[in-house]
């Protein structure tokens, strides 16, 4: 993604803000409509997963979210020294979301698997843009010792800290930081289709689960 201006990053920044706080109340939302007496066992799993993907989603917008911030940062500096800080913060910032990646995929592929195996390729076609992105940026190695060595923690001994924070590039680190956040984006855009997909079920779920409910009561 390439963005031109400030007024496009701060555009970028507000709507995607606006949209996560407007996707947090929907939370409440759901808390409460679980509650209701006509909700029934497919019901319950249907607002589990959307709870659950809900905040999902909201991690995925939060680092977006950071993201651009990062590179907001990167296109108005002004000095090296600048551009080293938003540099080693976007890697951290990577590092991090891709750790926290991992540790939700085990609950997100089972809701693919059980609410959506016809949308499997295109996860694995996720995964797969992720572990070349790994190899080629080096997430295991450069990645982590900026992240272990200039932000996440400083190294104690400063020659060791300056000589890996003078090898940032602006220019390679501005691409390393697109590249993810396309990621990103292609991701936030999937979990959007399973939202939709799982919205058209729920409104069918629920009519069947009030009428049933109501017949009962007759």
């Amino acid at each position: 993604m390439k963005i031109k201006s400030n007024k496009e990053y701060l555009e970028l920044i507000n709507g995607h803000h606006a949209n996560l706080k407007e996707s947090i109340s929907l939370i409440g939302f759901i808390k409460s409509s679980r509650e209701q007496p006509e909700v029934s066992e497919k019901l319950q799993h249907i607002f589990t997963y959307s709870d659950s993907n809900i905040k999902y989603f909201n991690f995925l917008t939060s680092s977006f979210l950071d993201l651009l911030c990062t590179l907001k940062g990167l296109f108005n500096s002004k000095s090296d020294w600048e551009d080293i800080y938003y540099a080693k913060t976007g890697f951290l910032t990577i590092y991090e979301t891709i750790n926290t990646y991992h540790f939700h995929q085990k609950d997100f592929k089972t809701f693919v698997d059980k609410d959506h195996p016809e949308l499997l390729d295109d996860y694995k076609k996720l995964n797969s843009y992720l572990k070349n992105y790994k190899a080629k940026f080096k997430h295991e190695t450069e990645i982590a010792l900026i992240r272990n060595k200039t932000v996440g923690h400083f190294d104690k001994n400063f020659i060791d800290y300056y000589e890996l924070i003078k090898k940032l590039d602006k220019n390679e680190s501005i691409i390393a930081i697109e590249s993810f956040m396309n990621f990103l984006k292609l991701l936030m855009t999937f979990v959007d289709i399973m939202a939709e997909k799982m919205e058209l079920k729920t409104a069918v779920d629920l009519a069947e689960s009030k009428k049933a409910y109501y017949d009962r009561k007759k």
